[in-house]
């Protein structure tokens, strides 16, 4: 008997690193990518690669199906990650539908494990000052944004499948994820970029928890064999500051600072400028109302049971920037 993993999104920034990590410890992996996603070529090549989408439940059968007696461990990582705040369906179809689908058929496929992929967003804000942990229950209601109601919803639906039908889940909550090999450009590495061009004349005071992807990566894999039934576990490193990241970029490439770091609401009236601009441009833009109202919120997250529990631990995230730094230039997308 042996184990197969199935990762969806196995693509994206987080999925791919999985994807890899899994690689490196011998591990038997099947990833799900989209269509013509073109970020699917740089994936392994000694995995399998299935192409499909979790909003067709024929595609997921078929790559649920294995040889009988393999045990199955499914990663679920397929998700839209947004900075709207306004409702858009098609996030609201993949995050909340697309994890329906896959717990559904994890059920059906009689699954060993799953590990789903939260985000800390689907954690209700406490007030500053106080530590947030992990809840197992979630409640769209109580999150501000968007993008982490779908997210809330989603776990509700996995802590629902655990609860009803037996299903041995878990969940992760990743806080702001960024790293090398980010091929579809997160805020971060977007950040970088725009940076390192001299597009960045001012920053924004504020900051996140934000967390190396190869870290998190390493947290879920070991989920994936220690993670117990129904519990939830907050993978995050800690506070770094716009200015923070910027000053480093600074540092290890000699490109001029950005120095001047401008309020928040300062940058929110600014917004529709900012908005008119990137769509010129045909970019997405890095500042929204959502990610303003990100930078100011709490974000004073506990890793404390993940290191307990899953031998969680993190770098140092002037590591995160310098490796990312490398990556890019390696692709050509930055010169220093």
């Amino acid at each position: 008997m042996k184990t197969k993993y199935l990762v969806t999104g196995a693509a994206g920034n987080l999925g791919s690193s999985i994807v890899r990590e899994l690689i490196t410890q011998g591990a038997d992996v099947r990833a799900l990518v989209l269509p013509n996603d073109a970020t699917a070529d740089y994936l392994p090549g000694q995995i399998e690669k299935y192409y499909g989408d979790v909003l067709n439940k024929e595609d997921l059968e078929r790559f649920f199906q294995v040889e009988q007696g393999d045990e199955v461990v499914v990663i679920h990582c397929a998700g839209i990650v947004t900075i709207c705040w306004d409702f858009d369906q098609k996030v609201y179809d993949v995050n909340v539908e697309g994890t329906r689908n896959v717990v559904s058929q994890c059920i059906r496929s009689d699954v060993k494990k799953l590990v789903y992929i939260s985000s800390v967003h689907a954690i209700p804000e406490l007030p500053k000052g106080q530590t947030i942990t992990e809840i197992n229950s979630f409640n769209p209601d109580n999150i501000t944004g968007f993008y982490g109601k779908t997210k809330a919803m989603a776990s509700q639906i996995v802590i629902e499948a655990v609860n009803h039908f037996g299903l041995d889940a878990s969940l992760i909550f990743p806080s702001g994820i960024c790293g090398p090999f980010d091929y579809a450009k997160g805020i971060v590495t977007r950040l970088l970029v725009d940076c390192c061009h001299g597009k960045l004349p001012v920053g924004v005071q504020g900051g996140y928890d934000f967390v190396d992807v190869r870290d998190v990566a390493k947290g879920v894999v070991n989920c994936c064999s220690v993670g117990k039934k129904g519990e939830g576990y907050i993978l995050s490193n800690q506070y770094i500051s716009v200015a923070e990241i910027l000053k480093q970029v600074h540092i290890q490439t000699r490109i001029k600072e950005v120095k001047r770091m401008i309020p928040i609401w300062v940058a929110s009236l600014s917004l529709p400028y900012f908005e008119i601009l990137y769509k010129l441009k045909n970019l997405t833009p890095v500042f929204t109302k959502y990610s303003l109202y990100t930078l100011t919120s709490n974000s004073a997250f506990s890793y404390d049971k993940a290191k307990r529990m899953l031998g969680y631990s993190v770098r140092p995230f002037v590591r995160t920037i310098s490796d990312t730094l490398f990556w890019l230039r390696q692709r050509k997308e930055i010169n220093f």
